[in-house]
């Protein structure tokens, strides 16, 4: 028994190995892991008069009406200090998982893609832009759970219960 437990181990590892390297012949992942051949999204643009880092674009994902005024919240708490930041890497339970995390505005990135920018600022890093075009963030208020959600993912092929972990038709 402990042989079968130790090769169905294996063969996990391997399959997350499998689509990690997968991602990365994809270029799902910043151009100083690979050759860059993600689409240049859009120009800067000045915001609000003052020229801001990072690249102003059209938007890429949209967000619910929860989601903005959790961000509110947010912002009233931090002073309007915090961003949100919206991340995809290879793994979880089905492939690829997103995160969000809040961070200070004075730490957006170069790199980093700014997609919206009126109540509060949400940011999407590069390699995930291609994978979650289009979709839409949410905010769940429930028995369960309070969190971030992502919805509407574009050739989603399977989703993990948890809901943070997915994988997609290439």
């Amino acid at each position: 028994m402990l042989k079968f437990l130790n090769k169905k181990r294996m063969f996990k590892l391997n399959l997350l190995n499998i689509r990690s390297d997968f991602a990365k012949r994809h270029y799902f992942f910043s151009p100083e892991e690979g050759e860059n051949r993600t689409r240049d999204f859009h120009n800067d643009n000045e915001v609000g008069g003052n020229k801001k880092k990072g690249n102003v674009t059209n938007p890429i994902l949209h967000l619910s009406n929860e989601a903005i005024n959790k961000m509110k919240e947010i912002n009233v708490k931090y002073q309007n200090s915090k961003a949100l930041k919206v991340c995809v890497e290879a793994g979880g339970c089905s492939g690829f998982q997103y995160f969000f995390s809040l961070i200070n505005k004075k730490d957006i990135k170069e790199k980093d893609i700014i997609v919206y920018d009126k109540e509060c600022v949400v940011i999407i890093d590069k390699q995930a832009s291609e994978i979650l075009r289009n979709c839409k963030i949410h905010y769940t208020n429930n028995l369960i759970s309070k969190k971030f959600t992502i919805e509407n993912i574009q050739n989603l092929s399977s989703k993990c219960s948890c809901g943070n972990s997915f994988d997609i038709i290439f």
